[in-house]
Order: C-alpha cells, then sequence, then structure tokens
C-alpha cells in the first residue's frame, strides 16, 4: 500500500513571511516564563538562565526572534498575549544584557561569569544578527557602540584561534561548522566596520575559515584561485571526507552538513540584504554538500538521519534546515526547497499545538525542562529564531512566487555510498535503504517509503541488540565493515564490538569483544532488505536484553500516538505512550501501520513488539515514544524476572537470527512474502542464507558467511545466479551452486 502524498495537503505558492510569523508569535506568552531581569542591572534582561556558552546563546537567538516580530506588519498582538512595544523591549534588554554581560562590557552572566572569546563564541552571534538588521531604526546611539565593541573584540579574538581541520571526530580538529561561523562572523565585522585597524587581517584569516569548511582532501591539489591564492594554499586539512560524508561527534552526522549550510546561509542573506558581495570562499562545495542533504530530507521536511542522532528528535539541526532551504530555493535554484520549508513548518506547528501553551516543546521535553531550564530554553529558542530568519528574509528580499510539489521522489534517487566511513544507501520513490557503521547507535539500517518519514527513528534500527548488564552507553565500536552499492541496492557486511564500556561494580570490565556480526542486503527491487545476525559468548556474559532485528517504528504527537500492528494473529492497536511491556505476537511475521513489512526468516519463534514505557530517543533527556519489532525479545526486567538479566556460557549463542524488511508494504503482501521467504539449511558452520521473491518477479539468494575463516557454500536446487554487486554468472556442477565467501562477506544472488 502507499501512503498518500503529504503533498496534497498544500498549496502550490511558496510559504509566506506571515506563514512563519503566525506560529512565531503564539511563542512570547509562553517565553515570558523564563524571562528575567536582572536585578543588579534593572535595565537589561534576557530569556532563559542567563549563564554563560548555551545561556548566551539561548538569549541571543530569543533577541533576533523577538526583533523580527516586533516590526513584522503581520504580527497578531492578541495571539502573542502581549504588545509589539513590550516584544520590541524584550529584544532591545536581551541586546543589551548580551553585549553588557559580554567580555567587552562592563556587566556580568547570571552565573557570575563574561562571555565570548571562545571557538564557538560567534555562533549565537551569527543567529541574531538578522534580528540587530530588523530593530536597527530602534537602536539608541549607546547600543550601537557596545554592540561595534562587541563584535570588534570577538572578531580580534579570533584572531589568535587555530583552524583545524580533520576527518575523524576522535582526532580533535574536525570542525566544520565552527570554521564556517567564525570566517562568517571575521568578514561580517570587516564589512559592517571598514575603518577598523583590523580589517585586512580579520579578512584574510576569515577566507581561511571558509575555505577550511566544507573542505575535502581534492582541495590541497585544487588550483582555483581565491583572494588571489590558490585553494591548495589555504587548505588545512579535510573536515569531509570525499563523498561528503561527515564524522563530527563521532558518527555520520547528517544534522551537523545541515548546521554548515544554515551558517552559510545567514551570511548570504546578509550579504544579500545589506548589499555586500559575499566573501571569497564562502559558497566552496556548498553545493555539492547540498545535493547530497536533500537526498536526506524526506518528503515532508524531516530530516533521514541515516547515521542517528545524539539530540532530542525534531529539534536544533533539523531546525537549522529553514535557512538552509531559503538559501537552496534562492542560490542553489533547487526548485523542491520551498515544498521542504513547508513541510519543516508544519512539524514545528505539529510539535507546537500538542504542547498546547506556546511553547514549541513543553508536550514532549517534560523532563529536561525539569532536569535543565538552561537547555530546554535553548532549544525552544532555536525554534523561534529560525522562523524569525525565514520570516524576515523572504520579506525583507522579496522572496516568494510558486512552488513545485511534484517529482520530488524522483530527483532524489539512487546510490551513494561512503565506503571509508562505512555507510551506504540507496533511495527511490518507494524506499529508502541505507546502513551505517558508525551511526550514533551502531549499526544502524533504514528500510521505509520516503513518504513515511513518522515512522522512522534510528537508534540501532534493524541492527538488533545485545545488551550488557552494566553498560554505560548503548554505544557499540565497530570492528570491521565492508560494503558494496549496484544498480538499484547494495550488499554490507561487518562487525561490532557490543561490549558498550560495560563494567559492574566494583571494578570488572569486560576483557575482550562481544562480537555482533551482520550481513546486510538491499535487493535491487525497490521494496525489499535482507538482514542476518550472529553474536555468540566469547566469555562468561551477562545480559540486560536481547532483540534480535529490531525494528523501530516511532509512535508519538506526530501519528496521534497510536499505531496498528498486523501479524498473524490478528491486528493489535498499541499506544505510544503504554506501560512497558513485551506483547508476543505468536507469528513469524508483522506489519506496522500498513507501511512496513518485517519477516522473520529463522533464529527466533515468532515476533514480540516491545514498549519501554517511556520516551527514549534522548541525547540528554527524553523526547520521542517509539515501539521496537523484534524477532526474538528477551527483556528480563521489563518481563519482571528476577534477577532481571540472562547468562551465557563461552562459547554459547546468544543471537542467531535473518529477517525480511519490506518497504511500502501492507499486511496482505507483508503475509504472502512471509509464505515465500525461505532459510537455506546449509549444514554446519556459519553460513547463512535466504531466499526471497522480488517486488520485481525475480528471485534473490542472500548468503552470508558469519564466520571469520573463508569459506564455500553449496546452494541446492540452484542452477545459475548472478552476483548483484560484481555482476558475475554463477552455475551450478552436481546439481548445487557453489558460492565463495570471505569472512564476514554478504553475497546477493539473483537466482
Amino acid at each position: 500500500m502507499r501512503i498518500r502524498s503529504f503533498w496534497r495537503r498544500f498549496a502550490v505558492t511558496q510559504p509566506t513571511p506571515t506563514d512563519f510569523i503566525r506560529v512565531l508569535e503564539r511563542w512570547p506568552s509562553f517565553a515570558e516564563r523564563y524571562w528575567w531581569t536582572d536585578p543588579a542591572r534593572p535595565d537589561l534582561g534576557c530569556f532563559g538562565t542567563g549563564y554563560n556558552s548555551w545561556g548566551v546563546q539561548t538569549n541571543q537567538k530569543y533577541l533576533g526572534a523577538m526583533a523580527v516580530l516586533a516590526v513584522d506588519p503581520a504580527l497578531d498582538e492578541a495571539a502573542s498575549g502581549i504588545s509589539r512595544e513590550q516584544i520590541l523591549d524584550r529584544a532591545l534588554r536581551a541586546l543589551r544584557f548580551s553585549c553588557a554581560s559580554h567580555i567587552s562590557g562592563d556587566h556580568l552572566c547570571a552565573d557570575g561569569t563574561q562571555w565570548g572569546h571562545t571557538w564557538i563564541s560567534g555562533l549565537g552571534v551569527e543567529r541574531m544578527m538578522h534580528g540587530v538588521e530588523a530593530m536597527d531604526e530602534h537602536l539608541t546611539d549607546a547600543d550601537r557602540e557596545m554592540l561595534r565593541r562587541m563584535l570588534v573584540s570577538e572578531a580580534d579574538a579570533l584572531l589568535d584561534l587555530p583552524i583545524t581541520a580533520m576527518p575523524w571526530a576522535a582526532d580533535g580538529g574536525n570542525r566544520p561548522e565552527s570554521n564556517l561561523w567564525n570566517g562568517a562572523l571575521l568578514h561580517r565585522v570587516a564589512l559592517m566596520y571598514p575603518d577598523e585597524p583590523n580589517v585586512d587581517r580579520w579578512t584574510e584569516y576569515g577566507t581561511c575559515f571558509l575555505l577550511n569548511s566544507i573542505s575535502i582532501a581534492a582541495d590541497a591539489a585544487d588550483e582555483t584561485l581565491y583572494a588571489g591564492k590558490p585553494l591548495r594554499e589555504w587548505h588545512i586539512g579535510a573536515n569531509y571526507f570525499p563523498n561528503y560524508a561527515l564524522d563530527h561527534h563521532a558518527y555520520l552526522n547528517v544534522g551537523y552538513m545541515v548546521i554548515c549550510v544554515s551558517n552559510m546561509a545567514m551570511m548570504h542573506f546578509a550579504c544579500e540584504s545589506a548589499g555586500w558581495d559575499a566573501p571569497e570562499g564562502l559558497y566552496l562545495h556548498g553545493r555539492e554538500l547540498w545535493d547530497l542533504v536533500r537526498r536526506l530530507v524526506f518528503s515532508n521536511g524531516r530530516l533521514c538521519r541515516i547515521g542517528g542522532d545524539s539530540r532530542q528528535r525534531y529539534c536544533y539541526c533539523q531546525d537549522y534546515l529553514l535557512p538552509s532551504l531559503l538559501m537552496a530555493g534562492e542560490l542553489f535554484g533547487d526548485e523542491h526547497a520551498a515544498q521542504l520549508e513547508a513541510g519543516a513548518i508544519e512539524l514545528i506547528r505539529t510539535d507546537q499545538a500538542a504542547s498546547g501553551d506556546g511553547s514549541f516543546m513543553s508536550h514532549r521535553l517534560t523532563t529536561i525542562e525539569r532536569e535543565s531550564p538552561y537547555y530546554f530554553t535553548r532549544l525552544e529558542a532555536d525554534k523561534a529564531v529560525v522562523l524569525s530568519m525565514n520570516a524576515w528574509w523572504r520579506r525583507r528580499l522579496g522572496i516568494g512566487g510558486e512552488m513545485l510539489t511534484e517529482g520530488y521522489e524522483e530527483s532524489t534517487q539512487g546510490g551513494w555510498i561512503e565506503p571509508e566511513h562505512g555507510a551506504v544507501m540507496h533511495r527511490s520513490p518507494q524506499r529508502i535503504a541505507s546502513w551505517s557503521w558508525r551511526a550514533r547507535y551502531a549499526p544502524q539500517g533504514l528500510c521505509l517509503p520516503p513518504e513515511a518519514a513518522h515512522f522512522a527513528e534510528w537508534d540501532r534500527n534493524l541492527g538488533g541488540l545485545v545488551l550488557p548488564v552494566g553498560a554505560r552507553d548503548q554505544r557499540a565500536v565497530v570492528l570491521s565493515h565492508d560494503q558494496a552499492l549496484f544498480d538499484g541496492g547494495f550488499v554490507t557486511w561487518g562487525a561490532m564490538d557490543d561490549r558498550m564500556d560495560a563494567i559492574m561494580p566494583e571494578g570488572w570490565k569486560a576483557p575482550s569483544p562481544i562480537e555482533h556480526r551482520h550481513a546486510v542486503a538491499a535487493l535491487p527491487d525497490d521494496r525489499t532488505m535482507v538482514v542476518m545476525e550472529h553474536c555468540a559468548a566469547p566469555f562468561r556474559v551477562y545480559l540486560a536484553e536481547i532483540k534480535g532485528l529490531k525494528l523501530n517504528v516511532a509512535n508519538d504527537i506526530l501519528n496521534a500516538m497510536e499505531r496498528l500492528y498486523s501479524s498473524e494473529s490478528g491486528t493489535l492497536s498499541a499506544r505510544g505512550d503504554a506501560s512497558a511491556q513485551v506483547i508476543p505476537l505468536n507469528s513469524r511475521w508483522a506489519c506496522a501501520g500498513d507501511t512496513i513489512g518485517i519477516i522473520g526468516a529463522y533464529g527466533a519463534e515468532g515476533m514480540s513488539l516491545y514498549q519501554a514505557g517511556l520516551r527514549r530517543a534522548s541525547g540528554y533527556a527524553d523526547s520521542l515514544y517509539y515501539d521496537e519489532l523484534c524477532f526474538g525479545c528477551v527483556a528480563p526486567e521489563i518481563e519482571g524476572q528476577f534477577p532481571p538479566y540472562v547468562s551465557f556460557a563461552p562459547g554459547e549463542t546468544i543471537l542467531d537470527c535473518g529477517g525480511v524488511v519490506l518497504s511500502g508494504a501492507d499486511a496482505r503482501e507483508t503475509a504472502e512474502v512471509a509464505a515465500q521467504v525461505e532459510a537455506l539449511d546449509l549444514g554446519e558452520g556459519l553460513v547463512r542464507a535466504i531466499i526471497v521473491p522480488g517486488a520485481d518477479g525475480a528471485r534473490y539468494a542472500a548468503i552470508a558467511n558469519l564466520g571469520g575463516a573463508p569459506t564455500t557454500a553449496s546452494l541446492p536446487g540452484i542452477a545459475t545466479a548472478t552476483d548483484c554487486a560484481s555482476g558475475e554468472t554463477l552455475a551450478a556442477a552436481d546439481g548445487a551452486l557453489s558460492v565463495t565467501l570471505q569472512p564476514g562477506q554478504c553475497r546477493l544472488l539473483r537466482v
């Protein structure tokens, strides 16, 4: 079954400035709860804690949003709950607090410190400057002098900040986003104050920052001139891999790819608005990066994070997609950017409606609001400021007109691979299939329709789970991987260490890897993915959870907190906020919402539905309910078992299972495919094979060597086959097809 197109709900005109204002104007009355008037200086105030670092940036984003709202002609004061004059007053007092508490000022932050002169202090400044521009006519001479003093001080301090660029986060120098915002800030200050003595130094160093932001290894030999020098002479290092994968925060970080584009957008629109020429180097590799990023956005405007996320869902990086989309449409000529922009507004509007108090996320982020007003207000301000950016620039620059609402999926289709980072994807209008060995919670796969964004949840999706007692973090470590992309799909295989820093008091640490092998094949049929996994105990291990396959299904406000699951047992309605439980489905197949089918081929008795009983998908605190469909599920604590763990002897098998995932399949199609899926019995050893019917009418054999030594396997009853990755044709001898396999290798054969 195919899902009705999300975009038929929208008109064909681009979002207008008023569309953004209508969402933003409901926020100020809520924001008043977090407004603080400084008792030492009643003329100053701030939104949030007023603390250094994120507290400063929270207030800067607030003032940017409030300034735009105060001057926008579409503001409905009744909807805001406070007057235009009070909104402007809040923006001005927040700006004055920000400037006064800077190192160059005469006041302190609320925690008794002064902010500034760090690698990140320019970020909040960049995010507030459109608001400063918006309320320019309301600034006093004293305001302008304070602002200039702060900006010049920040620019001068950046001249002493070393520029680093490295592809791997673990090496400590991966700085694409900060290089971009620091380079932009240096150029911005130079353009604003051309009479300052350090203008030439700011410009030169700013260019070096920019050219080492979205940087790749090929830049080291590039002769293209920037500010009179070839790129190779500016080049310090590559922050991105050759195909634009980013390892920021030590995982495949789609979100920070967006952050880079968003900071490019802020400087781009600042130049457009002021009539400045854009700095040389600002757009380096921006179009190439965007060409990848746009393929990692669902058709409803949600980021498709094939490498997962370390932050709250539908927050932060998701928010900064909005200015990125506006620039992509204007600068890169992306015909579908406005369509995605409209969807991204709808995501914010839906969250806000669920909260019901004008806030954006008080409904979903109750834990973090209670535990950290410092961070909760930051997340609220992110949404406010991006709404104000797009409202301001659209109105200021007259951006509008019609938008294209057809053909987006066709424009994103095809394969992508980053071999060194271990990431591979194939997208078509019917299926997004991906696998990342270095996801935030790895490994992580996806197999779902592009229109099913609200089904997606990332953490170890399709990667199974072997969770040791005493695990401090559920992050497994990649031991090995390989992958091959072919027309219409891919194969990949590898192994993870599932120790996850397991420590038992007082001081026992797992002495050797708990090796968890995976073999994955995305069939060239726009529907099907096969996943096989194996894990055995290297020593006596105690485990808190074991889950086979583990298809994550988001079940929260964006689907009205209810999912329907079908199986051989019938249809089950599951609320996302249900109590913790494991529900046996007594079926080897299940289907989520007539949208994603999952079939167990071998290794367990049947499917189970696991619900944790709390919002997870965290980062710093919970943010989203999601269910898990598991082929084999052991969760002793939730099931009330005592002691709440299971143990395995050395060499004993923990997980040995395989299954099939179907994108866009309803319950009927899932059941029909399940009846045709066959696990081949190949005798002893760790070779596993599954025969699968493809949606294209062909039959496929996914075969994997989950052991540690090369082997040759015989597939009975198959006369000829073609290897999908290599194109090699295989022919049977003596009634069986002979297939050679390296350790861990997965091959996909069309039979």
